[in-house]
């Protein structure tokens, strides 16, 4: 990842944000890509994040869903993302990786940056 494209604070697997407040309303990013490829497959991981969680640090998203039916199976994924990364123009992006549940003997990786944004 390109330094300056590091997030200020990044949460991993199983870890979750300080202080806490969920919006109910503003602004989502549309996520999506391949898991990485185990057991000879990948799978997509469609979606979209959750409204703005304001954290001590910054804002983050939750991002969870299910992966594409592949192989006979699924993986479930969950993660809280990054805070904002900014971008020209007055968007941002934010960062998130994590390992799905086990399926049918594996785990993939997903890892990436949101869809850009304004706040």
């Amino acid at each position: 990842m390109n330094n300056n494209m590091m997030p200020n604070h990044y949460y991993g697997p199983n870890q979750q944000p300080n202080g806490l407040k969920k919006k109910e309303t503003g602004h989502t990013h549309g996520h999506g890509g391949a898991t990485t490829c185990n057991d000879h497959h990948v799978h997509l991981h469609p979606g979209v994040t959750s409204t703005p969680i304001e954290t001590e640090e910054g804002h983050v998203h939750l991002m969870w869903g299910n992966t594409t039916f592949d192989d006979e199976h699924i993986h479930y994924y969950e993660v809280y993302t990054s805070t904002p990364i900014p971008l020209p123009g007055g968007y941002h992006t934010h960062y998130a990786e994590v390992q799905t549940t086990e399926s049918d003997g594996h785990t993939h990786i997903i890892k990436g940056f949101t869809k850009p944004s304004k706040s």
